[in-house]
């Protein structure tokens, strides 16, 4: 390898390739055997029925407690795994926590890092930052600022209003016209976002949390657990690029619906059966780990991966390293 290669960082190019279509690379090392890849996409999949199924029950659930759900999905995995195929896959899951934000704002709350390694050896790093956004079931709003500024364990605390309203009895709906209310377009977040992309070159993904159906009602308090037999939407990735390019004509801070998500994304991707976003399992299996999503770092010492990763004050609140070593 040359040493402009060595240290080359390329951006993937935004792909309109489904999981299917993804044409496997011809180093060994970098192509996933199917024991493995078939673990991993099982993983992923049986996260993404459980965050959905949450927000189904729940719809008043937190986003942050939904990115918890995520990564806790993974902090038991303190280990390696050997299969047969002679690959070691090995999943590292870490809560960042709260800190110094990109211009104020946080411009992801998951980011992924993957590792190809051959006998121990780094051959290949991949990065990828995901912004989750929730859908909101109506009649619920939006609260972008706790009224009484209330921070830590003091979040724990409500008011006698506040409880009243949380247990109050109310039937919350899911429909195609509702709303991704904290997702506002050409508004600060977004702002800071696109700048944070420019300085380091990477393209920023929205992961979007929905239920399991849609339509989808259920009454609260929740006086049973309900029975949801296939996650037929759940969570969901698009790329900001597509998102900024879909709305350009909207005004600032429109919130899309999923039924604008879902037309535009057929509409740009018709030729794939994804809807409203692709798979959360088939975007981080097929399209970043083993397709052309993410940034790549060819470096050896993951020059731009420790820049933007390694410190606590990062923009970014959880990060889930996945790392796989070829053993010829």
């Amino acid at each position: 390898m040359s040493e402009k290669s060595e240290h080359s960082l390329a951006p993937a190019q935004l792909s309109n390739d489904s999981a299917e279509y993804i044409h496997p690379t011809d180093r060994p090392d970098l192509t996933l055997p199917n024991d493995v890849k078939n673990f991993l996409k099982q993983l992923f999949l049986e996260c993404n029925r459980k965050i959905s199924f949450q927000l189904s029950m729940f719809p008043n659930a937190h986003e942050e407690s939904l990115d918890l759900l995520f990564i806790s999905h993974f902090a038991h995995m303190q280990g390696a795994i050997k299969f047969d195929s002679n690959w070691t896959l090995r999943i590292d899951a870490h809560f960042i926590g709260g800190g110094r934000h990109f211009r104020t704002w946080e411009v992801a709350d998951i980011g992924l890092m993957v590792m190809f390694r051959k006998n121990g050896r780094i051959t290949r790093s991949k990065l990828a930052f995901l912004q989750s956004k929730k859908l909101y079931a109506s009649p619920l709003k939006y609260k972008p600022q706790d009224p009484h500024f209330r921070a830590g364990l003091g979040r724990l605390l409500v008011t006698e209003e506040e409880h009243c309203e949380l247990v109050k009895t109310m039937l919350l709906k899911y429909s195609e016209k509702s709303k991704y209310k904290a997702l506002k377009l050409k508004s600060e977040q977004e702002g800071a976002m696109s700048m944070f992309s420019s300085r380091h070159n990477i393209t920023l993904h929205y992961l979007l949390y929905n239920p399991s159906l849609i339509p989808w009602e259920i009454k609260t308090p929740v006086e049973g657990v309900p029975t949801i037999d296939e996650n037929k939407v759940g969570c969901r990735v698009i790329s900001k690029p597509f998102l900024d390019t879909s709305f350009q004509d909207k005004q600032v801070n429109y919130a899309p619906s999923y039924k604008d998500i879902r037309d535009a994304f057929k509409k740009d991707f018709s030729d794939q059966e994804s809807v409203a976003g692709w798979k959360m399992e088939n975007f981080i299996c097929d399209l970043f780990i083993n397709g052309k999503e993410g940034l790549v770092d060819d470096s050896p010492n993951f020059q731009t991966m420790l820049r933007i990763m390694s410190q606590k004050t990062s923009p970014i609140s959880s990060a889930l390293s996945i790392t796989f070593d070829f053993e010829e």
